[in-house]
Formats: C-alpha cells, structure tokens, sequence
C-alpha cells in the first residue's frame, strides 16, 4: 500500500508543476484525473467522418 500512496502523491506533484496545487489534485476523483491526462487535442481526435463531410460541404 505504501507505493500506492507514493504513487498517488508523485502524480500530485506531477499536476503542480503544472500549476494544479495539491489541495485541487486530492479533492478531485481519480477518475476525474485520468480523464484529464488521457484527454487529446481536437486536431488528435478521431473525427466522426459525416461531421467532417458536414464541415467542408460535401453533404
């Protein structure tokens, strides 16, 4: 259990280098979090291809 924690705190300090203090890191849920780092950008995405289509007018 003890590397769990330490696990656990190495991401807090990992989300405060990026301005993220460790009160906000422990209050939020962990999946909360994993949905954050496993977040992309739109240009990343996997674009649904009718909304693509949509976009540049072809239907």
């Amino acid at each position: 259990m003890g590397n769990f924690i330490q696990d656990i705190d190495y991401m807090a300090q990992q989300f405060l280098e990026q301005g993220i203090l460790p009160q906000q890191f422990y209050d939020s849920s962990y999946s909360d979090m994993q949905d954050a780092l496993s977040a992309k950008s739109r240009k990343d995405r996997i674009q649904d291809p009718f909304e693509l289509a949509r976009r540049i007018g072809a239907i």
